[in-house]
């Protein structure tokens, strides 16, 4: 039986609409799942400040939990979005991040959440991936970036979870799934989705498969958001 009761999808200006959502309503339908079981599975949505919350592209989305300095979770996920650069200089978040992780609980990270995470302090020595947005700036800060970089990877020693671009939330939340309730919960949760049978097996690994965009494409992608993500 799992350890993982509560899992908290941090919000914050800007936030991406797939980023978040994807995740998030993945994990809810497993909570739902999970409650006509007879188990629990408490899956929050929010930031440091009441919603709604304006995404990057422009739609609110209501929040259900405003956090505080004290509040801890057994996973915190964070989102990427164009908004991810100033979450990285955010204070409370920065110190939410770190003391989730020092405390042994699981942090988990899209896109440019994955930027956050590195700024937190928490990635230092860990073997991560990130979004090709990132993929030229976090080695050239110091971080160890997965080379061939993978669409997801899981940390379970340290307890973090990194993944790519939003194009794979869908595919790495899954996996996510299959690390803290086991492959039947995940294969079920993706059968539901159809995307077990479009993906298969690869679901359900630690490793995610391997990114292989065009090196002009990841280029002017990296030119383009690379210091939004992550500025100086």
């Amino acid at each position: 039986m799992s350890d993982i009761t509560s899992i908290h999808f941090l919000t914050f200006p800007n936030v991406s609409e797939q980023d978040l959502l994807v995740p998030w309503e993945l994990f809810q339908a497993l909570a739902w799942g999970f409650a006509h079981e007879g188990r629990h599975l408490d899956v929050s949505i929010g930031g440091f400040e009441p919603g709604p919350v304006a995404t990057h592209m422009g739609t609110e989305i209501k929040t259900n939990r405003v956090l505080e300095a004290d509040d801890r979770f057994d996973v915190l996920y964070v989102p990427g979005g164009l908004g991810g650069g100033a979450a990285s200089s955010n204070p409370e978040i920065l110190e939410l991040v770190r003391k989730h992780h020092a405390e042994g609980r699981w942090v988990a990270s899209n896109c440019s959440g994955v930027g956050v995470l590195f700024r937190s302090g928490i990635l230092d020595g860990k073997t991560i991936t990130c979004s090709v947005a990132l993929a030229r700036r976090l080695p050239t800060l110091g971080a160890d970036v997965l080379s061939p970089r993978l669409a997801w990877h899981v940390d379970a020693e340290n307890r973090i979870f990194t993944s790519a671009g939003g194009g794979t939330a869908h595919m790495s939340t899954v996996a996510l799934v299959a690390q803290f309730f086991g492959s039947d919960s995940a294969r079920g949760l993706a059968a539901n989705w159809d995307s077990l049978g479009l993906l298969g097996g690869a679901l359900l690994q630690a490793d995610g498969p391997i990114m292989d965009t065009p090196v002009e494409l990841a280029a002017a992608a990296q030119d383009s958001f690379e210091m939004v993500f992550l500025p100086d």
